[in-house]
């Protein structure tokens, strides 16, 4: 942004450029990390080196080794960013029903077929939700305002029926999150 701005409680970071931009860091949930590194550093330095992998760029079989050892649902297993990045809640709720898994089913447990449909439904997910600028639920837009339209494609997270059987949608929590799903599509 070159013109003037408006601080809030919420810009943290603001670096100003000789030729009069400003790039500012705004994070309402305070979720985001900054960390000044070399260049060359960048995919040798934490926590860079510990994430994991896009699902556009991996395969069930990288999935089944991350999960062979975790003994942990698999909702809260999705949304650990060291195993596969880019699913928050909200999406891991709409991939485990598109993949048929329950969440609270543990990770360990799960076979090539099971981890193939998460890998691709993770794919299709973000997809859809990138076509249509994320997802908007309550007061979450962009910094520029600009909302989403992805939650008009929400099949589970915040549903009170299944859009496929119309069964009733359960809402739990697993691992401190509220985790939506239909028992009898995802059983």
């Amino acid at each position: 942004e070159k013109n003037d701005f408006e601080l809030n409680k919420h810009i943290h970071v603001v670096i100003y450029f000789d030729n009069g931009y400003k790039l500012m860091y705004q994070d309402v949930r305070k979720f985001g990390r900054m960390k000044l590194i070399n260049k060359s550093e960048l995919y040798t330095t934490k926590p860079i080196l510990q994430l994991g992998k896009e699902p556009f760029d991996c395969d069930g079989n990288y999935l089944l080794n991350c999960l062979k050892n975790k003994k942990i649902p698999i909702k809260t297993a999705l949304l650990d960013q060291s195993i596969l990045l880019g699913l928050g809640n909200i999406y891991v709720d709409e991939v485990l029903f598109e993949a048929k898994v329950l969440p609270y089913k543990e990770s360990c447990s799960l076979n090539i077929n099971e981890c193939n449909k998460i890998i691709d439904a993770s794919i299709k997910i973000l997809n859809k939700a990138i076509e249509n600028k994320g997802t908007t639920i309550r007061s979450y837009t962009s910094s520029l305002g600009v909302s989403g339209n992805f939650q008009e494609y929400l099949c589970v997270h915040t549903k009170k029926t299944c859009k496929i059987c119309n069964e009733t949608i359960n809402k739990i929590k697993i691992g401190g999150r509220t985790s939506y799903y239909c028992k009898k599509c995802q059983g």
